[in-house]
């Protein structure tokens, strides 16, 4: 087994199409985001010079009513020129691409009148003639490939094949719900239903910890939150990063609100988005996948996330994540105070039993 950690989009969409360019059986395609602008486009024109016969891309409904990171039908962004027209090009692009031998399909229908839209198929992977897997969090789209961001590249057949199976599966409209090891990786893959009980796979590493917690994620939030808040009691340290500019901007109250009364190191990232999810525990685990370790991924999402206790990956990510992104961050002293944060929390507790209620009850 071969592990390598690409950080942001130049270093994955590099490595991706000389694997995807040598590729001869199949090439798999899974993610939230794909849009018709031009890193859609560029991704688009080289999937249809490959050789493979076999090219699919599951792409999740999300990216039919989210739009460079705007929801389309907001009154405001439905008379966006740019926007409609950004919209029109994904339509065509991904016709297109069906048209030309690329199967495309959605993923989890809204719904009517949108009842079901929290629940997403959050999962990101490229998977490679049964021998390269990509896992991690770097949609197919302009902003996206603009933000820190990471992705996992493994070279192993079993857990390419384990991977496949999962796709294959959602590809007929089913959800699988399994966890795997193999040397030095642990997989789970979320199905919604069972979503509790792999989770509680983290909360007891973090009930476990020792000496540290670290955490990379933008829209962190309980119950996560709510365990590391335990261990800091336990005397842990926990250190956090997050955008220090937040493409929603009630999480970043939420945040700085919740780093204040629990006391967590917390670390604004400075230079842009940071779209990354992991967490290391101790120095000696590393979770890595699609989960941002917040309640929509708790409750209402299919993800995807590996364990690793292979030491080399570690220290390349305590080397090229938290050294560089803590350099590029600076620390949150309590300076800014959102009396609003508590108020967010309720509002982020109240949306979430609202949002997860008709997804438990209509499945």
């Amino acid at each position: 087994m071969k592990i390598n950690l690409f950080v942001d989009s130049n270093e994955f969409w590099s490595n991706l199409k000389e694997d995807t360019k040598n590729s001869n059986k199949y090439v798999y395609i899974q993610t939230l985001s794909f849009e018709g602008d031009s890193v859609g486009k560029m991704f688009s024109d080289h999937l249809l010079s490959l050789r493979p016969r076999d090219i699919r891309i599951l792409a999740d409904t999300y990216t039919k009513y989210i739009i460079s990171d705007r929801f389309y039908y907001r009154p405001k962004n439905f008379f966006d020129k740019n926007l409609r027209l950004e919209r029109a090009e994904t339509i065509k692009m991904i016709d297109d691409l069906n048209r030309l031998g690329v199967k495309v399909k959605y993923t989890n229908p809204v719904g009517p009148m949108f009842i079901k839209f929290p629940a997403r198929n959050h999962k990101k992977m490229v998977l490679i003639d049964d021998r390269i897997s990509y896992i991690g969090g770097i949609n197919f789209s302009d902003h996206n490939f603009e933000w820190h961001d990471l992705m996992l590249k493994i070279e192993d057949q079993d857990i390419t094949e384990f991977l496949k199976r999962d796709f294959l599966a959602t590809w007929e409209g089913h959800n699988l719900s399994a966890e795997k090891e193999f040397k030095d990786i642990k997989f789970y893959l979320c199905d919604v239903h069972t979503n509790k009980k792999s989770f509680q796979v983290l909360f007891d590493l973090i009930e476990n910890a020792k000496k540290s917690i670290f955490i990379e994620s933008a829209y962190a939030s309980f119950p996560f939150y709510e365990k590391l808040r335990s261990a800091k009691k336990r005397g842990v340290k926990i250190t956090v990063i997050t955008p220090s500019k937040n493409n929603r901007k009630n999480m970043q109250r939420y945040t700085l609100w919740e780093a204040e009364r629990s006391g967590f190191d917390l670390w604004l990232y400075q230079p842009s988005m940071t779209h990354v999810k992991a967490m290391l525990i101790d120095e000696s685990i590393l979770i890595i996948g699609s989960t941002n370790f917040d309640y929509i991924s708790y409750s209402v999402e299919q993800e995807l996330f590996a364990v690793i206790t292979n030491q080399e990956i570690i220290d390349d990510f305590r080397r090229r994540i938290i050294e560089v992104d803590l350099q590029k961050s600076r620390k949150f002293n309590g300076e800014i105070k959102y009396k609003s944060g508590l108020l967010h929390y309720l509002v982020l507790k109240t949306l979430g039993a609202i949002c997860t209620f008709p997804t438990k009850v209509i499945g």
